[in-house]
């Protein structure tokens, strides 16, 4: 069985490695943060001390998360155009007459007015690999199916 390698368009690599910046800045501040002052203080100073703690751990596991995500090859530029994370992509849903964009890729990659789909989710796992064109059918949290029309692909 061969095991297809997600890889990651460029413009996804470099918004997940604004992200890693921006996170090892917060927790630069957050260690500094996290220092016990001087003396014995009281138990407020304790308290911010430990929550300074929990928040270095939790940024700490987000960083990893997108050291790994960060493995991930950069993809060429196909040959033909497919929908891939990172991929800024115009859907028309079959209720709406209007088209909407949205961002495939992880929520640290959302920006101001980019909506994200995340690949794990029903329609972003329908979207990896569709064409401009291609009409697709996925179901929701409530089983119901919704389907959807790949527009247009960006970047």
């Amino acid at each position: 069985m061969t095991m297809i390698v997600p890889s990651l368009s460029p413009s996804a690599h470099a918004a997940l490695l604004a992200r890693l910046e921006d996170l090892q800045a917060q927790r630069e501040q957050t260690a500094i943060e996290s220092i016990p002052p001087g003396g014995s203080g009281d138990a407020a100073d304790h308290a911010g001390n430990v929550e300074a703690l929990i928040r270095l751990g939790e940024l700490d596991a987000r960083i990893a998360a997108l050291q790994v995500q960060l493995q991930a090859p950069i993809a060429e530029a196909p040959a033909a155009q497919v929908a891939e994370i990172g991929s800024l992509v115009t859907l028309r849903f079959s209720d709406d007459d209007e088209d909407q964009q949205f961002l495939i890729g992880l929520v640290e990659q959302a920006g101001p007015g980019v909506e994200v789909i995340t690949p794990t989710s029903p329609l972003g796992a329908v979207l990896i690999g569709a064409r401009p064109g291609d009409e697709l059918t996925y179901r929701v949290a409530s089983g119901a199916s919704m389907t959807v029309t790949l527009v247009g692909i960006g970047s």
